[in-house]
């Protein structure tokens, strides 16, 4: 049996990767010989997993993301600048004056990671000649870089890595570079893309020109089976609901500007999840909205399993008014799959959700674009809006079903 190496960010400790990895996780497990790779750090390990059941025969091995003295910085400084990787690295940042100074940093920095990760998975006896194996990396991270690396001594080792968002986007990065993609490439036997955008965009702006069109492929994260379509609604309070983390890309103030201007219509606007700018946000929703008598609004907060949610509560309408996008939103996968209209505004893979089955907003929408657009998917006759949802679920098990998405992943890993 082929064995899989899969490396994560934090997965299975910590809880940002858990909704993305366990579909296919368990899927994996019935194919091939699993190990995943945690690089999660020291404090998340010590916290242990959290009401995460792997598949069986599943495997975990930890790789701290590595911390650096003064002393390691610079025997890393050296090796980079005796390093054939290193010394191209630093030829590509000079031929641009821009930002070099913060562009040396990054990739000195990611390089230094890649050596100290390199060593671990020497000492780990995780890879030898003797078996196939696929190192399957999660991310485009340092630690896919040390797998390349490694792979001048297992040439027979196949590398697929998936790239997702600050990964992939240059501008998502100090210094607006992504650092060692050159180099990375040549190890690489696959990238998979969670959208066609992210695909198109590295295709233009950051492969290298002989790295093979061919091995870009867009294998899209995806989502079980809904329990229940969602029922149509039954007049009364329209149930309108959002799901990110509340930082400032995802800008869930321009949902509140816009239900501020909603006059003579009943809403009640659930937000699920939690992040740095909470608080901040619950007191400009107290400010714009504590006064309207028509609309009412809750924070959830974090909410482990977004499928009991749908199962227990009417969702009328998914609105997101994100900044950026790197793929196509699992929060709204999982709508898509109860059937439920969407409202996206126009930014990377959310361009992609949105075809007869919601409103499309422009990539930077006001109040005014926001509450027209809600006020407008509201005053659907009912045969309108329930087509619409007919339409949301139709797109999720064309695109979004996870079984589908895992064989488009199955047949890039191969073994």
């Amino acid at each position: 049996m082929t064995k899989i190496l899969l490396a994560t960010e934090s997965f299975p400790y910590g809880r940002g990767e858990k909704t993305f990895v366990l579909p296919e996780l368990s899927r994996l497990a019935k194919e091939y010989d699993v190990t995943v790779i945690s690089h999660a750090d020291e404090k998340q390990i010590a916290e242990g997993w959290k009401g995460i059941k792997l598949p069986a025969g599943v495997h975990v091995v930890s790789h701290p993301r590595p911390q650096f003295a003064g002393r390691d910085k610079g025997k890393a400084l050296f090796r980079f600048l005796t390093d054939r990787d290193g010394r191209e690295e630093i030829r590509r940042i000079l031929r641009d004056k821009k930002q070099r100074r913060v562009r040396l940093y990054q990739s000195l920095s990611f390089y230094a990671q890649a050596l100290a990760d390199q060593r671990l998975l020497q000492k780990s006896g995780l890879l030898s000649g003797d078996e196939e194996i696929v190192y399957y990396s999660f991310w485009y991270d340092y630690y896919c870089y040390s797998m390349v690396r490694e792979k001048r001594r297992y040439p027979s080792v196949r590398i697929i890595t998936r790239t997702h968002g600050r990964d992939l986007y240059h501008e998502r990065v100090p210094g607006d570079r992504q650092p060692l993609r050159a180099q990375m490439e040549r190890g690489l036997d696959g990238i998979a893309f969670a959208c066609a955008y992210g695909r198109d965009y590295y295709d233009r702006y950051v492969r290298n020109t002989d790295f093979p069109t061919d091995r870009l492929q867009v294998c899209r994260l995806g989502t079980e089976a809904a329990s229940r379509f969602m029922p149509a609604y039954a007049g009364g309070v329209w149930q309108l609901l959002s799901c990110s983390n509340v930082i400032p890309i995802k800008r869930v103030e321009r949902i509140i500007d816009g239900l501020a201007l909603i006059d003579g219509l009943s809403l009640c606007w659930t937000h699920i999840g939690d992040g740095g700018s909470l608080e901040e946000i619950k007191a400009y929703a107290r400010e714009k909205l504590g006064k309207k008598e028509n609309i009412s609004f809750e924070f959830a907060g974090f909410v482990e399993n977004a499928g009991a949610w749908y199962r227990k509560n009417q969702v009328d309408c998914f609105i997101t008014t994100s900044a950026t996008e790197g793929g196509c939103p699992v929060s709204i996968q999982e709508a898509m799959a109860y059937g439920v209209p969407i409202i996206g505004t126009d930014v990377g893979g959310i361009t992609e959700m949105i075809a007869g089955n919601g409103i499309l907003l422009s990539s930077d929408p006001d109040g005014e674009e926001v509450a027209s657009a809600v006020c407008r998917l509201c005053s659907l006759d009912g045969e309108k809006l329930y087509r619409m949802k007919e339409k949301s679920l139709s797109l999720w098990r064309e695109m979004f079903f996870a079984e589908t998405c895992y064989q488009k992943i199955r047949a890039v890993l191969g073994g």
